[in-house]
This record gives C-alpha cells, structure tokens and sequence, in this order.
C-alpha cells in the first residue's frame, strides 16, 4: 500500500476534521437512492480524509473500506465498527478486490482518474464535489486569500465544468454511463468556522502560524462585514448508472 500524504498532515488534519463540511442527510440519501446501495453492499471511498463521505454513507451499507495516502487523516477519522480505515491511494485499487461501489469525495483531481475507472472492479461510480472552492464562491475571501499568500487563487479542484466533462468521458472510455446531477444546501459558517475550512485546505508549509491565525481571522471578518457566511453549496455528482 502507498503510504505517500499529500500534505495534509498535522494541523491541517485537526482543521480538516473539526471544520470541513461534511455532506447533509439529504446529499446522502439521494446518492444512496442513485447508486441502489443496501445494508448488504461493500462500498470503496477513495481519498477519505477524515471521514465526511465515508461515515454516513456506513449507516446505509455492510460494510466501507475507507482509503486515504495520508496517515494523519486516518488518525482522525471515527472508529465505526463496520468501516475499516486504510493508507492507501488509487494506485492501490487493483488490489482492494470487488466492490459494489466506489465514491470519491471532492478527492479525484489528487488522482490518475482513467487508470482508476479502467482498473477498479466495480459496476457503480460516484464522483461527487461538495460545492466549488470557497475562494471561487465570494470575491471577497479570495481577496483575503490572494493578499495574504500573495499571488492568485485559481484552483478548480476537480470541481469546474471542464473538470467534470473530462471525468464524464474518461468514465465512458472505460466503458460505463455517467450521469451528472445536483443537489442544493447552504451552510452558514462562523468566521473561526470559515477560517478553518479554508486552513484544510492549505499545506503544513502555507498554514498560517497560530500568532497569525487571529489576523487572519479578523482581515476575513472586515472583508465580508459579517460575523458569518452562508455558504451556498451546490453539491454535484457523475454517478454510474
């Protein structure tokens, strides 16, 4: 199995697990319904973080191994008795054996996406991004966030529409049926809440020091001249069928 993170170790798994959003009942019951999974099915979630796809998803199937490069996360990640935590990435997926399905939560552009649809013994895919970048969303938190770092943020990851064409039709080179469909939530964020999602996001090395994180909090306030942010979340998915 690899063993390889990709830099979301330390501090950025504490703030992963305490403030990435995780996915609300009704995201989860209409993939469920999508992907015809019951308490007997085997699930594989693929680039699991700490756990925001693979925990509600466990109340509906047998049985989720859940797989993930970076060790940190896992650390994090609740014991359930019917989810098995893994390192591991896709390259390892030839390897896991069968499985009714396979979902892969805002997590497939860290991927070599056509090798995994080619080599994964599965008939269902799920490919789901739980909303759009909180940089992409609010020109006033990429403000934020290109004055603080100093250079643009541009990063899609995975979410845009040409992200997800190129998923679609590698899914249908390798021989399945996408289909892309949507559900819509909002969630309202503390700052020290929208703060911390956006410090899951960044590297060890970008994370602001702790005596900076305070500012950093405050410049986020003054920018949005709120004490909140409701956060609009369109929640897309290419499922299989």
């Amino acid at each position: 199995m690899s063993t390889t993170g990709l830099g979301f170790s330390g501090e950025v798994a504490d703030y992963y697990a305490k403030f990435r959003p995780g996915y609300p009942p009704l995201v989860i019951d209409a993939l469920v319904q999508r992907l015809g999974l019951t308490s007997g099915h085997r699930v594989l979630d693929l680039g699991c973080g700490t756990g925001q796809l693979a925990v509600p998803l466990s109340k509906h199937v047998e049985r989720v191994l859940a797989v993930d490069p970076e060790p940190d996360m896992l650390a994090r990640a609740p014991r359930l008795p019917n989810v098995e935590w893994r390192i591991g990435s896709d390259a390892d997926v030839p390897s896991l054996g069968r499985f009714d399905a396979v979902v892969v939560g805002q997590a497939l552009h860290w991927m070599d996406h056509e090798r995994l649809f080619r080599e994964a013994d599965t008939a269902k895919f799920a490919i789901i991004a739980n909303g759009t970048p909180l940089w992409r969303q609010h020109p006033a938190i990429r403000k934020v966030l290109e004055e603080w770092f100093g250079r643009p943020m541009t990063a899609g990851c995975g979410t845009d529409a040409v992200a997800r064409q190129r998923y679609a039709t590698a899914l249908q080179a390798a021989g399945y049926t996408p289909h892309e469909w949507t559900v819509g939530y909002t969630h309202e964020h503390t700052i020290e809440e929208l703060a911390g999602s956006l410090f899951s996001a960044m590297s060890p090395e970008t994370l602001p020091s702790p005596q900076d994180r305070p500012l950093f909090r405050e410049e986020l306030r003054k920018a949005l001249c709120a004490d909140t942010y409701t956060e609009p979340i369109t929640v897309t998915v290419i499922s299989t069928p």
